[in-house]
């Protein structure tokens, strides 16, 4: 880019720009490969949707976890099960790295999708994702029963801290058995720390692979930008 800044007074700006067009057409793993650049097998994907004219409906993003380089970047019609296999799959066809494990919401579509393109890969759960909805199960909970926003704000914390610091399934599940209080017993809450057991596995997935990240923050900024 700097070069071509350089040159602008001899090259003419349709020039420049059929050039950057001809660089979008290429996949940017494709890019990062020629480039010399080597994955270190660990990522954070998701998907956005796109309100932009002319897209088609979502984009699927991978972000390497270790050096923040975007390393799949697609747009799709659908976010089915099927749609997101063939994406990841054209991915896999263009690294010559290994993928160890995806930090990730809950969708389960592309969950089953990236297991079933890459080998034994590790999966772990967003805890933002997981403590947003929390919030919102508490926000309904309270219009529901009028209890005071300090108690909202210590179940909250309680919850919280149980998924901050288990360190494995087993640890996460003893850690549920001290939530003692009768409002997890809630059918709203109760959804809530059902679902933190029932994936305690990709919850706790950080503390076993170092690759693997709490949040899925640098593909969320990507998405927003």
């Amino acid at each position: 880019m700097q070069n071509l800044k350089i040159n602008s007074k001899m090259v003419s700006k349709q020039t420049i720009f059929n050039w950057l067009r001809w660089v979008g057409t290429f996949h940017p793993a494709e890019i990062l490969e020629r480039s010399g650049v080597k994955g270190s097998g660990y990522f954070q994907e998701d998907e956005g949707f796109e309100k932009e004219p002319d897209l088609r409906t979502h984009s699927v993003v991978l972000v390497d976890t270790e050096n923040m380089l975007v390393w799949h970047a697609d747009y799709v019609d659908h976010v089915d099960e099927k749609t997101l296999y063939s994406s990841f799959a054209n991915f896999c066809e263009q690294i010559s790295f290994k993928v160890f494990g995806v930090t990730k919401d809950k969708w389960k579509s592309s969950t089953n999708a990236l297991k079933a393109v890459f080998y034994r890969i590790w999966i772990g759960y967003c805890h933002r994702h997981c403590l947003k909805k929390f919030q919102q199960a508490l926000s309904e909970y309270q219009k529901e029963t009028q209890t005071s926003s300090k108690n909202i704000s210590d179940l909250y914390r309680k919850f919280k801290k149980v998924l901050k610091t288990s360190t494995s399934k087993t640890n996460l599940e003893v850690k549920l058995k001290t939530l003692t209080n009768d409002a997890f017993n809630h059918p709203l809450l109760q959804k809530r720390v059902d679902e933190l057991k029932k994936n305690a596995v990709h919850y706790t997935s950080h503390k076993n692979r170092k690759g693997i990240t709490q949040t899925t923050s640098l593909v969320d900024n990507f998405l927003k930008q």
